[in-house]
């Protein structure tokens, strides 16, 4: 009994001894996102809806590995929820674009809103990062404009950071995608 009480606490003991995989967690950010200035409403635009597609709302980083298969990085996580932090990256990228900053519709007081979809935003198995998103323009009920947006960037380096910094790339490029478009209608 002492035989079998021992190799029990000596397995696990062992097994306890390896190096944890530490978690690393990424920020959705822009550094001129954290410049203090005198905000400058928009009276044409409002940010409507931005939603993404369900596989992308989960805290892992994501890789297709083969055709249509995805897998979510276990240790490579946002360090906040994706929709809040597209959202948000979004609003601030357009604003800054624009010349003038887009606010919520529910605070803003321009008719026309701004509503993007994400479909796809992840790794890909050749190394790059790819981006797929609709984004229209609503004036009350009714869609002015529509439009679609499908880019990919290649990783500078191998991991998971480049992938983020492709990641933001190609929002900062859909941003300003959007923003000249705005700009030209208007």
């Amino acid at each position: 009994m002492k035989i079998a009480t021992s190799i029990l606490f000596l397995t696990m003991l062992s097994a306890c001894s390896g190096t944890p995989t530490e978690t690393h967690y990424y920020l959705l950010r822009d550094d001129s996102m954290a410049q203090s200035r005198q905000l400058t409403l928009s009276t044409e635009y409002a940010m409507g809806s931005v939603t993404i597609s369900s596989y992308l709302d989960r805290p892992g980083l994501v890789l297709e590995t083969n055709n249509g298969e995805v897998r979510p990085a276990l240790k490579h996580q946002w360090a906040e929820p994706v929709q809040e932090s597209i959202d948000n990256f979004l609003r601030t990228q357009i604003s800054l674009s624009m010349g003038e900053d887009i606010f919520p519709a529910d605070v803003s007081p321009a008719r026309n809103e701004l509503e993007i979809k994400i479909n796809q935003l992840h790794g890909t198995q050749d190394g790059e990062a790819l981006i797929v998103a609709y984004w229209w323009v609503r004036n009350d009920d009714k869609v002015i404009s529509a439009h679609q947006f499908s880019e990919t960037r290649s990783l500078n380096t191998d991991g998971y950071g480049a992938l983020v910094d492709a990641e933001r790339s190609l929002l900062v490029a859909l941003a300003e995608s959007i923003a000249t478009t705005l700009k030209e209608a208007g």
